[in-house]
């Protein structure tokens, strides 16, 4: 990943390929102290179900008691079918790993982000293939996205089960 810097700004690393954004949302996960956010109508677009995520996430929940990921969807159907490592770290971290679907007036839409703690933020763009950025340590950039990712958050429906219900 190549890293610009504008004056005045953070870095911004590009994200033009699906493998600079599994390195970005490793590096995203390993500089998290508390908190990850996710957020897309299809989680599967940020592969969070990768080995090598998974790990850094379950690191970052192991760290402290009270770190948290939170994951935010307008459309769960991915997580029961395509995440079964990522669902596995649920039941090990059922509260720290959370779920939920958004409400149908207020869906992520276009919107793709992960946030990392109150600073760090990838954002893909809504475009033709993988493309996006990396910020890291621009609390400024992350501000209104955490406020935007938290209002959703409240609106959504209650946090998934860590196993399906049945009657």
């Amino acid at each position: 990943m190549d890293e610009t810097t504008f004056p005045g700004s953070a870095p911004v690393q590009p994200i033009g390929s699906r493998a600079e954004l599994a390195a970005a949302l490793l590096a995203l996960a390993g500089r998290a102290r508390r908190e990850l956010r996710f957020a897309a109508a299809d989680l599967s677009v940020l592969a969070l179900d990768a080995l090598p995520l998974v790990e850094a996430l379950r690191r970052m929940l192991l760290a402290g008691q009270r770190n948290t990921v939170r994951l935010l969807a307008d459309d769960i159907g991915w997580l029961h079918t395509g995440a079964p490592r990522l669902r596995a770290l649920q039941r090990a971290f059922p509260h720290a790993l959370l779920i939920r679907c958004t409400d149908p007036q207020d869906p992520v839409g276009h919107d793709v982000l992960a946030l990392g703690d109150d600073a760090d933020a990838l954002r893909l763009l809504p475009a033709t293939g993988v493309r996006g950025e990396l910020r890291c340590g621009d609390a400024h950039f992350v501000r209104p996205l955490r406020e935007e990712f938290d209002r959703r958050w409240e609106h959504a429906t209650h946090n998934q089960p860590v196993k399906p219900l049945g009657l």
